[in-house]
């Protein structure tokens, strides 16, 4: 078995052998002859991600001992939606950088990134109808669009507060409804197709709630330290970011004027125990997200841990 993202002694050998199988029919979905999605996709394709999610479906699918067309399929779906999101997130963001390379939209332009986010959730929702049980297609459907819509509302949450005058809560829920369905998604497809009870599968959604809330969090963190992206651009181009609202929240006012009228100087008023203060709030997240791992089945507990171990792995690198 190759050497993969967890830890090889629970992961069943599908979630690998199946995962060069997932890319390509993930590759599939780009091949298409309109000549200008085809050029908009390949640069979007280019910028290679962990297929975090595609990971996700096949190891609790294959654990859970489902169909591996059914979490194949799905595996592919969850990528596709996931690729569309970060498409529309950055136009929305404003960045011009995705993974290390040009952003779609700046290199293109904003219709450009439109379009072919749009391509890439009608192709998600044609993915579902090559699942070959019907039943699986009706409830991966369902799951599929509530999930779309959450992300939706996150979105234009995050779109709408001022940066300035959002409060604590206002941001976390902003962080939960962006960040929690990519993660749950790919998971409760297989917990509703195995017809898990309904304490598991809301289990599952209180667990992804916290580690999305943890995940953007530490983006928000990564932020501002410049991490593969453009330092403190949250903060230079009007968008929330859970870190910045603690800085300056414990800032004097004169310092916090400084700061709204001179944007680029924030850095000079992040201390090193302002990142310790969030390293540790992070790890009450995980501690929060964990403390509702034993209503899960026990063979899906060490996928959920993986999750929790790739974010402090992140963490140590602050």
């Amino acid at each position: 078995m190759k050497k993969n993202y967890w830890n090889e002694s629970f992961v069943p050998p599908e979630a690998d052998e199946f995962l060069d199988v997932v890319k390509q029919e993930f590759a599939k979905s780009f091949e298409i002859k309109e000549s200008f999605i085809s050029d908009w996709l390949k640069h979007h394709n280019n910028s290679k991600g962990k297929w975090i999610r595609a990971r996700l479906a096949l190891a609790s699918g294959g654990l859970l001992g489902l169909s591996s067309q059914t979490y194949i399929k799905w595996a592919v779906v969850c990528e596709l939606i996931h690729s569309a999101s970060l498409l529309h997130d950055d136009i929305c963001d404003e960045d011009s950088t995705r993974r290390g390379k040009t952003s779609l939209w700046k290199e293109f332009g904003i219709p450009a990134a439109i379009c072919t986010g749009d391509y890439l959730i009608a192709e998600s929702f044609r993915k579902l109808t090559e699942i070959e049980q019907g039943w699986h297609q009706n409830i991966l459907l369902k799951l599929l669009s509530s999930s779309v819509k959450e992300i939706i509302f996150g979105q234009s949450l995050d779109v709408s507060f001022n940066h300035l005058d959002i409060n604590n809560s206002q941001l976390k829920k902003i962080a939960v409804e962006k960040t929690a369905p990519l993660i749950a998604m790919p998971m409760m497809g297989m917990f509703q197709c195995k017809e898990l009870t309904e304490d598991e599968c809301l289990a599952l959604k209180e667990i992804s709630n916290e580690l999305g809330l943890a995940y953007q969090y530490l983006n928000d963190i990564e932020n501002i330290i410049g991490y593969e992206q453009e330092a403190s651009s949250d903060f230079l181009k009007g968008r929330p970011n859970l870190m910045v609202i603690k800085v300056l929240k414990n800032l004097s006012s004169l310092d916090r004027r400084i700061i709204i009228n001179q944007p680029t100087k924030l850095a000079n008023f992040v201390s090193r125990k302002d990142f310790e203060r969030s390293q540790e709030e992070i790890s009450e997240i995980l501690s929060n997200a964990m403390s509702h791992i034993h209503r899960l089945p026990i063979v899906i507990q060490p996928v959920i841990e993986s999750l929790k171990d790739e974010i402090n792995k992140r963490l140590k690198l602050i």
